[in-house]
């Protein structure tokens, strides 16, 4: 039986549910991204870094727990929906669905988040959309200053690389 585009959406959104809070796998290597596009919808999977989001260190020990995390979901949410966005020329189109996974690292031995995945979807009035990746979210740390992005067309086998900083946030998704 084929499966739908939006019961294939429902069944990851289902399964990320699920998850526990503290994800011990990552859905995405850190500060990289995929904007899958498939037909008028772009789907979004990108990790970004804990320390873009100031004002979630409450107790000021450099380090975010998951309790201060769930304290400041909804601040993150609208920070994200606000600078993690695609641009046409006229329009400003933001994330619907909006789900965020945070991750420990791996690196120490503790229950700190380092990085929050996000994943969701984008609708553009049509699937010819000429649209910009934009992200002004970058942590201060200049060794987390950056984002490798793909971008995936698979009807058209089409593969678009790019990096994004915070002197260069944006970039054209495809040139077609």
């Amino acid at each position: 039986m084929p499966y739908t585009k939006r019961g294939l959406l429902s069944m990851t959104t289902l399964g990320l549910l699920i998850m526990p809070n503290l994800a011990n796998a990552h859905l995405m290597v850190a500060e990289h991204g995929t904007l899958n596009f498939v037909d008028n919808n772009v789907f979004i999977v990108l990790s970004i870094p804990m320390s873009a989001f100031k004002g979630v260190d409450e107790n000021k020990d450099g380090k975010v727990s998951i309790v201060e995390f769930n304290a400041h979901k909804k601040k993150i949410s609208k920070r994200i929906k606000k600078n993690v966005y695609l641009a046409d020329h006229q329009y400003k189109f933001t994330i619907d669905g909006l789900l965020l996974n945070p991750e420990a690292s791996h690196t120490h031995k503790n229950d700190n988040i380092d990085q929050v995945t996000i994943t969701g979807r984008y609708s553009l009035p049509s699937k010819l959309t000429k649209v910009n990746f934009n992200v002004k979210l970058f942590s201060n740390n200049e060794h987390k200053q950056h984002y490798q992005i793909t971008a995936i067309k698979k009807t058209q086998k089409l593969t678009h690389q790019f990096e994004l900083s915070p002197t260069w946030p944006f970039s054209k998704v495809f040139n077609n």
